[in-house]
């Protein structure tokens, strides 16, 4: 198979997974080992997962970022709760955002909606969530081939 199937196969199987839950990402990165030529081109793939996965969890973000654009009054009063104990500070926001993205606890999937709808910062998000996404592949893979 060649670097570029692997790649472009790789992105779509994370964006994939990124937006369907029970399609597992976790699963398909472990399997990376077994198709990577060298070391070299496993941590290109590791990269490009990582890469898929915030992909597709863009689509989920902005997703529940305009879907609550007119909240009924439940969904708005809940909102304006978690948004007055996240605009304390916005340390706490992607702290949450790293940590999930990296333990999945609580599941980046929710966390990610969360996010969006309370309409934390896309930058800071893109970027707590890539972070936490690399290292939590990265240490996976680590661990696999150790």
């Amino acid at each position: 198979m060649t670097l570029l199937l692997k790649c472009l196969g790789c992105l779509a199987a994370t964006s994939i997974s990124a937006v369907f839950p029970w399609v597992n990402a976790e699963l398909m990165v472990a399997a990376l080992p077994a198709v990577a030529a060298s070391r070299w081109e496993l941590a290109l793939l590791v990269v490009i997962a990582t890469t898929g996965q915030m992909l597709g969890k863009c689509a989920v973000y902005w997703g529940a970022r305009r879907g609550t654009d007119r909240p009924s009054a439940r969904v708005s009063e809940r909102l304006e709760r978690w948004r007055a104990r996240f605009a304390k500070t916005s340390r706490g926001a992607t702290t949450i955002v790293l940590a999930s993205s990296v333990i999945g606890i609580p599941p980046f999937y929710v966390t990610t909606m969360l996010a969006g709808a309370l309409r934390m910062s896309f930058t800071r998000w893109l970027i707590a969530g890539s972070i936490g996404r690399l290292v939590r592949f990265a240490a996976l893979v680590l661990v696999l081939t150790a």
